[in-house]
């Protein structure tokens, strides 16, 4: 009877173990694995993305608005695709809301900087611009790497 209950125990764990390895997602757009990193991570939920700016074939940067912790703010996250043709999000961050206090100022990560600017052109030829919800404000967003 104990090697019984045992091996349903056993068979309970194993089969639950490989439910939580199979719902490790997959994501078949960069929107998609943006919207997973706040379903899995609690990091922003996503509220409308802005653009998609496309670094080259498997690397993207997602400029969107998000809302964390009940504060509404613009996210700027770069996204890897993989081998299997699968989106992962390897840089996010929230770069505030646009302000005249915050133009000139930059959010910075290993791939990545980024902040808000008023001017219709970008600063350099690797800085990408893209346009929010505010007319009179942009995103822009530079490659480190």
């Amino acid at each position: 009877m104990l090697r019984k209950l045992f091996y349903i125990m056993f068979t309970a764990v194993v089969l639950t173990g490989c439910q939580t390895a199979n719902k490790n997602s997959t994501s078949n757009t960069p929107q998609e694995a943006i919207e997973q990193l706040h379903a899995e991570e609690g990091f922003a939920e996503v509220v409308k993305v802005y653009r998609t700016l496309e670094v080259d074939n498997n690397k993207v940067i997602n400029v969107y608005k998000g809302i964390l912790d009940g504060t509404e703010e613009i996210f700027v996250a770069k996204l890897n695709k993989e081998k299997d043709d699968t989106w992962t999000v390897t840089d996010a961050i929230g770069i505030g809301m646009p302000s005249e206090e915050n133009i000139g100022e930059s959010i910075k990560t290993p791939s990545f900087e980024a902040g808000f600017t008023k001017k219709n052109n970008a600063p350099s030829p690797n800085t990408k611009l893209v346009q929010t919800d505010d007319k009179k404000y942009r995103v822009w967003v530079k490659l480190i790497e």
